[in-house]
């Protein structure tokens, strides 16, 4: 008799408030109605976006750079054959073989400032999406702003920090309690270099250049912190006890069993990013930094002003669009002298949708009214926060009533 009542009284409400509830049994409506009974009008009509925190970023990709949106955004397009020159001045590229057919990739190309070695019906598909090299650039700087006020934001950072702290085992909480707990953050010394002949020229660097492939720095190193990632160090009997912190791991936060200057050595991808390919590195060195009065805070503030700084390694120049002789104008030889290239499918507009005439559209046009006025003879308004409490009191009543008559009895 149990169930059969309860499901009675769930198709009572059922029909007399119009909320078509016929998979619940009593336990499952019970549970339904203090979720929603409580809640008010103002609280339900809030979008949905009202509610999302730092726990909905997905904190397993890495802050974006200037080459993955292209690389993203690109993917189905097709590469491009092109041809190296011997003489730079047919060149836009640098580091192609001469004399080579060698395919490239169309964010490559874009990314080094030479679209107008795309073939040109593919420039003009590509122009036509939103995908050319304009385009992407403003979609790369909304992309990187949004991400330093949104998922790397102080507030966000500090959240996901302290969601993973709390995940942690008990004696790392002491740990970050510790009056002698510090934070580290590694520095590394950055040079620009120059490599090979032609790149040197297109600087106006002149010879003699006894190795066409070797590097040639310009100015001098320049120390930066890490922008994506620190440590906090606490000793403990003589030993370090420390936590690596990164923006560019998918964990965030991982404990390490190893000297930090050694850990950073192995890591600076998750430290400093995607290091332009016109650095190269030197020594490395710690500095710390203290906890001030709450260590999470101070360390996401230091994590969100890493990631503003990264925005010059995020945006990532290319070495042909850092030379002050410019060669964006140069279109590169194709691997085919003489013959246009095909476009690639990918890029060509999507064939816009056959039209619809008008007597094939009547009988639908006409479906939805009928199905909207059947729906509307069925249904009444949903009932009031009074009368769902209401009902919520006595299906608590009947059940722990009902329960009782059907508890199995022993002996």
């Amino acid at each position: 008799m149990y169930f059969p009542l309860m499901n009675w009284v769930t198709t009572a409400l059922t029909v007399s408030h119009g909320v078509p509830l016929p998979h619940l049994n009593a336990h499952d409506m019970t549970s339904e109605l203090r979720q929603v009974a409580p809640v008010s009008p103002s609280v339900a009509s809030q979008s949905p976006s009202a509610s999302i925190t730092a726990t909905t970023f997905d904190w397993s990709r890495a802050p974006s750079t200037r080459a993955r949106v292209f690389a993203e955004r690109l993917a189905d397009v097709r590469p491009v054959c092109v041809r190296g020159s011997r003489n730079d001045a047919e060149n836009c590229l640098l580091d192609l073989p001469a004399d080579t057919d060698v395919d490239v990739s169309a964010s490559r190309l874009m990314l080094a400032g030479c679209e107008a070695s795309l073939p040109a019906p593919m420039r003009a598909a590509l122009s036509t999406q939103g995908r050319d090299t304009r385009a992407l650039e403003q979609a790369f700087s909304e992309t990187f702003a949004a991400e330093s006020e949104g998922k790397f934001s102080v507030s966000s950072i500090e959240g996901r920090l302290t969601q993973r702290l709390s995940q942690m085992s008990p004696d790392i909480q002491r740990m970050l309690r510790h009056p002698d707990t510090y934070i580290e953050v590694p520095q590394l010394a950055f040079l620009r270099v120059l490599t090979g002949e032609h790149e040197a020229r297109r600087h106006h660097i002149a010879g003699p250049f006894p190795d066409t492939h070797m590097r040639r720095s310009t100015g001098n190193p320049e120390v930066r912190d890490a922008m994506l990632g620190a440590y906090i160090s606490t000793p403990v009997n003589g030993r370090l006890r420390t936590l690596f912190v990164s923006l560019a791991t998918p964990t965030t936060v991982q404990r390490v069993f190893q000297g930090t200057l050694t850990h950073a050595g192995r890591h600076v991808p998750h430290l400093f990013g995607e290091i332009p390919e016109s650095y190269m590195t030197t020594r490395m060195q710690m500095r710390a930094v203290g906890p001030g009065s709450d260590i999470v805070h101070t360390l996401a503030e230091l994590l969100h002003d890493g990631h503003r700084r990264y925005g010059e390694f995020a945006r990532g120049e290319t070495r042909e669009a850092l030379a002050p002789e410019s060669h964006r104008h140069v279109r590169q030889p194709s691997c085919r002298p003489g013959l246009a290239a095909q476009p690639s499918p990918a890029t060509q507009l999507p064939p816009s949708a056959p039209s619809t005439s008008p007597s094939e559209g009547q009988p639908q046009a006409s479906a939805a009214p009928a199905r909207a006025s059947s729906r509307s003879r069925i249904r009444r308004d949903p009932p009031s926060a009074a009368e769902m409490q209401q009902a919520l009191a006595e299906l608590e009543r009947l059940d722990q009533e009902y329960s009782k008559l059907s508890r199995p009895r022993y002996g």
